[in-house]
């Protein structure tokens, strides 16, 4: 209410929960969202209550005061007070009433032990909690007037005595007498009536159980001195004492927030933290959506006013106005919710960031956007870096996304930065991560409620701590699962399962001078004088040596240091570096390659990787020219060229060796090109390109034969290009793969490295430009002090050759072709070495600013190969050539490194920190022109497999057969028989894999669906939609105009659905269904489903949403939201009461709430539950079955296989303390 205070102390008021006699009570929070009670007293404070302790005694937090307002924080505690109770109730009796008698008598005599006395217990200061009863306005003055409250003092506190603890025991004789009549005991009807029978009138004791008439009767003596002390009223009583099951108290600010939340679509849902957050800010934002609506409806919040001069007006007196703008209804929804609260915290570092850059894009425009009002230098360069990396759910608007472009426009024109471009930064801006923090609530909530409110506090933490401590978040969990089945539980659940992330490690002294390196499963931290080395699984520290004074470079696996005096030292012992070891050591934009203490290279500008062997080198330069050597004796023996990066992003190629060294991998703006090595003498073999925006097909790449031709540069090293043009020649050749890395010379919080190994080594500078000179010529190198050769200059590309053809595999089965360059016979007699090289480019990676830049790494065993984007890391399968994994990074530093048994991928995030992915097996990645389907049972599945398509029995796990077929595929319900789509129709006996019908159509039928007894077809030509008798062959009917490639038949067979249109088999009857309205724009349906019943039909859309129907009543049920990209399947569960829908992502829905339930790991193709329901399956990109469980219980134990088990005692205590510990695993 207007004049209310918005804070008292540490504690934040929301609302009034009352007013009486003795002061205002508020519902309040703490900074940690923690519920209270706070009351402002009419009056002075009375004594201390804070170190009373009674279960029946609400506890006092604190009392103080605030600018000169007196407060009284307590405990909240939800119940209805004694009145409320009894009105709902009825007067208690038996053994209720003797329990309620009990924990009266009980808190008065806590108070009185400790010389302390209540003054003013009525049936108003009784709460009912889940707990029992409890005791509440300790220490505050007696006010209000003589009324319903009064006659519960003591006569002689009516005559002007001190109330003592006499008085309290007579207030306690007439508060447990109202509560067995629901009638004050001395109600007059007037001051004088209440006073005359408090001094002259005894009650009528009679409704009282005997144990209770005599202790009250002397209770309610007239003389004080007759009355008993408190402790002989405390009465033991087995019973328990609940709040009526009618009431319903005040939510807590935090659920209501959250109940409006949930209400809201996921694209609103995405809207809210940034409106949210500039709010808190003092933003007024333009709510373009309407988002804010219902949380305005909700009372959360409101428009502001402005008080204006009082004007009287012929309505009243006018003394303010709306200014239209909104604010929340009190700043403690900032700590109540605990989503909101979550979201502050994530975002508070920055929130000064963008406040700068709000208030500076403001002054901009007010100067009419003039250039001398933009950032530049450090502060554009701080813009820019909490753009990229630190923001979280604070979104730019229109006016400061212009405010930075400009001023990144401007910087660029000025002088080049190494910043990443406003592109970046505006996909960067689009990725949000919600995260929320848990709400304590009150140990005396309803049993039901209060074990559902836990269960969600426990999910919200575990959703909270996914990204710090994945593994936790996974106990979590099952830990919330396990208290509560509610919807946020198993959602969190079966993110569990699905999440990447498997655990973080961070060094308990994280330091940002210091440089952090990743070395498999080890962080190698390198500060001014100690080397310290983590085991990252184990999370301890294996060694730590100290470096010599002055040493300033560090290899990028942290074995070899460069002393003061520019020589090189082993880390580990001190000693010189073994003659035959190759590492390499960057300072700066130099980098240094090694053979023990012999310089081979110094070149700048450059990056450096060897094999792990040392046998073999690559330097890559800022033009994209990679040059190949073998280092014993030191020979070029190849040049490849790459697309670079440009501009503010350039930056040399990032290269890795594989593990066998027999592949070098090359990441250039265009994607990754793989170069391997050949035997001398070994035949040439044709380059092929393949395109990871269009994935290959499964079938390993074909190669084609070059021929031979001139070439028009000067013989030498030959010259190979990943991008072929007029004036570069490729080199064909076979394809595996490898691994990168950077260095620095000396600890910087801005530099990173990428992934360790003993011989692989990268070097960075930022905004480094070529440095003059050339290329040098093989030829012996000298140590130090002979000078060694320094490549640093661009490089010279040599003539083309005559092209010949290579081929482009698409996933769409498409072929195109692709130039490769034939090589020259002189240039591959010049080249000398252990081989020469061979080129495939792996391409269109869409390689984001920075991605070229590497690392790029490769697995232990090198089937692996990773390469990190824009906010994702992509793990290719480099032996089937397919993306087999996208993955987030959070965060991310300039580091990556797979774990030693290749099951993760690591990588650096933040300062100190490294995160473990799982690469073992999910996600797998969908794509596109794969072709599956299951049995409506989900028991058979068909599976294309080359131009055949192969059926196998998920239950026994064998293959029941092949088929010489291939189109869309359709079971009946048993999966007795499938029917192949094509020109002709084929249907086929899956058990014996008898074609037993062959149907012409008269064009090719490009979908096609089975009744769920198998005896009838329905095809899709174009617009034309039949129907076929499958055992007679024969055409049913033909339906005009009805045509459409989503087909499915109800579960008895009757309706067909095709599209948006209902048919009606039994009288050939099509209705329409008007989903244009909720199909946003007309989108058509990409996939249908009936439920088991047949009462339900859902409609997929290319929209991504997804439409749920009443068959019956013609009439939509609600609409789905899953995101932007199109439906590829739906399928209900067997009971009907989930829905699996499958777009970018798999998703799980309850159809009842229509609320998502969980994320389930995405498939290639295909989409069905068991028989039981219990697990859901899909076909994986390899071809294999692959199974999800959906039931909460199986999920729980693959969790928690997942998280090695469950929590501690001590984890348990210290992370959800509201219950008791359990064994949830």
């Amino acid at each position: 209410m207007p004049g209310d205070p918005e804070r008292l102390g540490g504690f934040w008021l929301a609302a009034r929960l009352g007013a009486g006699g003795r002061g205002v009570v508020y519902d309040a929070y703490d900074d940690d969202g923690r519920r209270y009670a706070v009351t402002v007293p009419r009056g002075e404070v009375g004594r201390s209550f804070e170190q009373v302790t009674c279960r029946h005694l609400a506890e006092v937090v604190a009392v103080g005061s605030d600018k000169g307002v007196p407060y009284v924080v307590s405990e909240y505690v939800d119940g209805p007070d004694l009145r409320c109770a009894v009105e709902l109730h009825g007067p208690y009796a038996g053994a209720e009433l003797v329990a309620l008698a009990g924990a009266l008598a009980s808190a008065l005599r806590a108070l009185h032990a400790a010389g302390l006395t209540h003054r003013g217990l009525n049936p108003e200061s009784v709460l009912l909690a889940a707990g029992g009863p409890k005791v509440i306005e300790l220490g505050l003055p007696v006010g209000g007037t003589v009324g319903g409250t009064h006659t519960y003092q003591a006569p002689e506190v009516l005559t002007g005595q001190v109330p003592e603890a006499a008085a309290d025991v007579f207030a306690w004789g007439a508060v447990v007498l109202f509560a067995a009549t629901g009638r004050d005991p001395f109600r007059g009807d007037s001051p004088g009536g209440v006073m005359r029978r408090l001094l002259t009138t005894d009650p009528d004791l009679s409704l009282l159980p005997e144990p209770l008439r005599e202790p009250v009767g002397r209770a309610l003596a007239k003389d004080p001195a007759d009355r008993p002390p408190v402790a002989e009223l405390v009465i033991e009583g087995g019973a328990e004492l609940s709040p009526p099951e009618e009431y319903t108290g005040p939510r807590s600010l935090g659920e209501v927030a959250e109940e409006v939340y949930q209400s809201l679509t996921p694209a609103r849902q995405q809207e809210v933290p940034g409106l949210l957050l500039r709010l808190l800010d003092g933003d007024s934002p333009h709510d373009e959506g309407d988002v804010l609506d219902p949380l305005m409806e909700a009372g959360l919040l409101v428009r502001r006013s402005v008080r204006v001069p009082a004007v009287e007006t012929a309505v009243g007196k006018l003394v303010a106005v709306s200014d239209n703008r909104v604010a929340p209804a009190s700043a403690a929804l900032y700590r109540a919710w605990p989503r909101l609260r979550g979201w502050v915290a994530e975002e508070r570092d920055g929130m000064e960031v963008h406040r700068g850059i709000r208030e500076a894009a403001r002054h901009w425009s007010e100067h009419r956007r003039g250039r001398s009002h933009l950032y530049r230098g450090q502060a554009l360069d701080t813009a820019l870096g909490w753009a990229a990396t630190k923001r979280r759910h604070l979104r730019l608007n229109q006016l400061e996304r212009d405010f930075i472009n400009d001023s990144v426009t401007l910087s660029k024109q000025r002088r080049k930065l190494f910043v990443p471009s406003l592109a970046t930064v505006g996909a960067v801006l689009a990725v949000a991560v919600t995260m929320s923090v848990v709400s304590v609530h009150g140990q005396n909530e309803l049993r039901g409620r209060l074990i559902e409110a836990d269960a969600r506090a426990v999910a919200a933490r575990a959703e909270a701590m996914r990204a710090a401590d994945p593994r936790t978040a996974m106990r979590l969990s099952v830990a919330a699962w396990r208290l509560s089945p509610v919807v946020e539980a198993r959602a969190a659940l079966q993110a569990s399962l699905v999440q990447p992330e498997l655990g973080v490690f961070t060094d308990p002294a994280p330091d940002q001078r210091a440089r952090y390196l990743l070395r498999g499963d080890e962080l190698v931290k390198w500060d001014t004088g100690t080397v310290t080395v983590w085991d990252v699984a184990a999370g301890k520290r294996t060694s730590s040596y100290t470096l010599p004074a002055g040493a300033m470079a560090l290899s990028d696996d942290g074995r070899f240091a460069e002393g003061g005096d520019g020589r090189p030292f082993d880390v580990t012992t001190g000693r010189v570096p073994a003659a035959g070891t190759a590492y390499a050591i960057s300072r700066g934009n130099r980098t240094r390659v090694y053979r023990g203490v012999k310089v081979l290279f110094d070149v700048a500008d450059r990056k450096v990787a060897l094999s792990r062997d040392g046998s073999r080198a690559a330097l890559s330069g800022l033009n994209g020219r990679v040059e190949l050597w073998d280092l014993s004796p030191r020979t070029r023996t190849g040049v490849v060229e790459v697309q670079p990066l440009t501009g503010a992003d350039a930056a040399a190629p990032a290269l890795s060796f594989s593990p066998d060294g027999a592949t070098l991998a090359v990441a250039g703006r265009d994607g990754v090109t793989l170069v391997a090595a050949e035997r001398p003498g070994a035949a040439r073999r044709g380059a092929e390109v393949l395109r990871a925006d269009d994935p290959p097909a499964l079938h390993p790449p074909g190669t084609a034969a070059p021929q031979p031709g001139p070439v028009a540069s000067q013989p030498g090293p030959s010259t190979v290009a990943s991008r072929p043009g007029p004036s570069t020649a490729s080199q064909p050749g076979p394809s595996t793969a490898s691994k990168p890395s950077a260095v620095a010379s000396q600890p910087n919080p801005s530099a990173g490295a990428s992934q360790p190994g003993p011989s692989t080594v990268a070097s960075q500078g930022p905004g480094a430009q070529p440095a003059k000179g050339t290329d040098a010529q093989p030829g012996p190198a000298q140590g130090p002090a002979q000078g060694p050769d320094v490549l640093s200059g661009p490089a010279r590309a040599s003539a083309s050759a005559k092209p010949e053809r290579g081929r482009v595999f698409r996933a769409d089965g498409g072929v195109k072709t692709a130039k490769t360059g034939a090589r020259d016979p002189e240039a591959d007699a010049k080249e000398r070495g252990s081989g020469v090289w061979g080129v495939e480019v792996v391409d269109g990676l869409e390689a984001v600013p920075g991605a070229a830049a590497g690392p790029l790494v490769f697995s232990p065993d090198g089937s692996l190969l990773a390469l990190p984007g824009q906010g994702e890391v992509r793990v290719w399968n480099v032996a089937e050539r397919r993306l087999a994994g996208a993955y987030p990074l959070k965060d991310p530093g300039h580091g990556l490194s797979f774990s030693a048994d290749g099951r993760a991928l690591r990588y650096l995030s933040g300062t100190g920190s490294v995160v473990s992915l799982d690469v073992s097996g999910l996600p797998v990645p969908s794509e596109e022109g794969h072709t599956a389907a299951f049995s409506g049972n989900g028991r058979v599945v068909a599976k294309e497999v080359g131009d055949a398509i192969e059926i196998t029995d998920t239950v026994e796990r064998k293959q029941l057969g092949r088929i010489a077929a291939a189109g869309d595929l359709a079971f009946d319900a048993a999966g007795r028989l499938l029917a192949v789509a094509g020109d002709p129709v084929t249907v086929w006996e899956v058990a014996g894999g008898r074609q037993i019908a062959a149907i012409e159509p008269g064009g090719d039928v490009l979908a096609v669906a089975l009744s769920p007894d198998g005896r009838t077809l329905a095809t899709a030509r174009g617009k034309t939609l039949e129907t076929w008798d499958v055992q007679e062959g024969r055409r049913i009917k033909a339906y005009e105009g009805a045509g459409d490639l989503a087909l499915a038949f109800s579960p008895d067979g009757s309706t067909l659905a095709a599209g948006a249109n209902l048919l009606d088999l039994r009288t050939g009857v099509i209705t329409p269904l008007d989903l244009a309205a909720r199909a946003n724009g007309g989108a058509a349906p990409t996939a249908l489903a009936f439920s088991p019943d047949g009462d339900r039909l859902a409609f997929g859309l290319e929209t991504g949403r997804v439409l749920l129907w009443d068959v019956r009543e013609r009439r939509p049920l609600g609409t789905i939201e899953t995101g932007a990209d199109p439906v590829d399947e739906l399928r209900f569960s067997p009971k009907g009461d989930l829905l699996a829908i499958d777009a970018t992502r798999t998703s799980l829905w309850d159809t009842g709430t229509q609320r998502e339930v969980g994320q389930i790991g995405s498939w290639a193709a295909g989409l069905a539950f068991s028989q039981d329901g219990r697990r859901l399956r899909g076909v994986a990109l390899d071809g294999t079955v692959r199974e999800s469980p959906v039931d909460p219980a199986l999920t729980a134990q693959e969790v928690c296989a997942r998280a090695g088990g469950p929590l501690s005692k001590a984890e348990w205590t210290r992370l959800i303390p509201e219950t008791g510990y359990q064994d949830v695993c």
